[in-house]
């Protein structure tokens, strides 16, 4: 079992940050995985850590649901894209999160594409359930769908999907929000070149 409620760097999703408290103080800076041990690094600020001892894990979770909200933002993002252009697009890197977040698609795009994609994107927000589930490799190409890498999946006995309703079926060991409501509203802020494709810039923003 997993000790630690922090998520580590990894499948485009920055790490998560915040506090180990009690007896000492232990400011969170970043969380990586390394041969299945989850590890901690930052900034002791008081006290002593001594192995054994017990702490209080406190998220800074402001920053986690932003990036909760940014990472299926880019679910929803790869299926406008796909919309857009006609076909499934393949995905090439990702950032969901910041200090500025995008996806890496393996297609040509220019900027004419920008507001059409943000006005795709925002059509999916309007309240569709946010539903993760464990599927085994056999089930597997049964449940996803609108996934834009399938052959570069490692082998491995169960995966983890995370399903936008009527958008798409995505493996992704990420942290997601439960509706698209939750994301308020998708802006795309530009477009750069990248080696084999484009990279989009993207943000949410609340609704009020």
């Amino acid at each position: 079992m997993n000790p630690t409620v922090f998520h580590p760097l990894g499948g485009g999703q920055p790490s998560d940050r915040g506090w180990l408290t009690g007896d000492v103080t232990f400011e969170v800076k970043k969380v990586l995985e390394s041969n299945g041990v989850i590890v901690l690094y930052g900034k002791l600020i008081d006290g002593e850590l001594v192995e054994g001892m017990d702490v209080t894990q406190e998220l800074d979770w402001d920053r986690r649901y932003y990036v909760m909200r940014l990472h299926t933002a880019g679910h929803v993002i790869d299926r406008a894209v796909s919309d857009i252009l006609g076909h499934n697009v393949e995905t090439l890197g990702a950032l969901h999160g910041p200090p500025k977040a995008y996806v890496e698609y393996g297609a040509s795009m220019d900027d004419s594409l920008l507001e059409e994609i943000e006005r795709k994107a925002n059509e999916f927000l309007d309240g569709r359930r946010v539903i993760v589930t464990e599927v085994s490799r056999e089930e597997l190409p049964k449940r996803i769908y609108g996934a834009p890498n399938p052959g570069r999946l490692p082998e491995m006995g169960t995966y983890r999907i995370v399903e936008i309703e009527g958008v798409n079926a995505i493996p992704c060991s990420g942290t997601h929000v439960r509706n698209t409501s939750e994301i308020g509203r998708i802006q795309i802020l530009g477009l750069e070149e990248v080696e084999g494709g484009a990279r989009l810039f993207y943000d949410v923003k609340q609704v009020t």
